[in-house]
């Protein structure tokens, strides 16, 4: 179910309890929000003014002549002690900014990657062989990932190494049906890609949910690293994939 934006803000202040089949990309969403309200409370929690510093701004306040202009003069030292109070709350809300882009951004790259898998740009390595395709990574990035074993419903139909955060990841295609998605092997957990499962946990092993620009994108972690499978068909459907993976 996709969330109104009153219904958003509903479920997020819990004045209505989230229900089981809310659309993954507003459950990320939710996620997100959920964190960095968790962490503002945290920042502005931790910042507290000792009792000298709160004895001298009282004292300051009572004996300072009524200003003609309706200016309140501080003392130079307090006027420091509250700019580094402020920079304590302005530096986390700042970092929690930055890293919300940052997540946003993984998502997109996951969606552009798919897109350009499927057009099969130059060096991408057209074939269903699990054998060549292992060599192929092991060559290019000295690990084998996880392969999906063929199936009538399922068939690898090439690789390709591409960059992914500035580094190179493994991304394979799959078909599956009338559609093909793509695997994309990375070392962020599916959490920091935009992903999200619920449970606030940034290392959990459960399978995470996300969507960009019409694109569903589930990911879960195994082993070292985390694989996320881009596709245009449901969640659902892409979920069986990480299933196999799993095994």
């Amino acid at each position: 179910m996709k969330l109104t934006n009153e219904q958003f803000e509903d479920v997020l202040s819990d004045a209505v309890v989230q229900g089981p089949d809310i659309d993954p990309e507003d459950l990320a969403r939710l996620e997100e929000a959920r964190a960095i309200r968790t962490r503002l409370a945290g920042a502005f929690d931790s910042v507290h003014a000792s009792q000298s510093l709160a004895d001298k701004i009282r004292v300051s306040l009572q004996t300072a002549p009524a200003p003609r202009r309706r200016y309140i003069y501080f003392p130079t030292g307090i006027l420091m002690a509250a700019t580094a109070a402020a920079m304590l709350i302005l530096v986390p809300v700042l970092y929690i900014l930055m890293m919300s882009q940052a997540v946003q951004a993984g998502t997109v790259e996951l969606a552009n990657i798919h897109r350009v898998n499927i057009r099969e740009p130059a060096g991408f390595y057209a074939t269903g062989d699990c054998e060549k395709i292992k060599a192929y990574f092991q060559r290019h990035l000295g690990f084998t990932p996880r392969l999906l074993s063929e199936c009538p419903e399922l068939k690898v139909v090439g690789c390709y190494v591409t960059k992914f955060k500035g580094g190179m990841v493994a991304t394979y295609v799959v078909k599956l049906g009338d559609s093909q998605a793509s695997v994309i092997v990375t070392e962020d957990w599916p959490k920091k890609l935009g992903l999200g499962c619920g449970c606030g946990h940034p290392h959990c092993k459960c399978i995470h949910n996300g969507s960009c620009e019409g694109l569903s994108i589930v990911s879960v972690r195994l082993g070292e690293r985390s694989y996320s499978v881009v596709g245009d068909l449901p969640a659902a459907s892409l979920r069986g994939i990480l299933e196999r993976l799993r095994g």
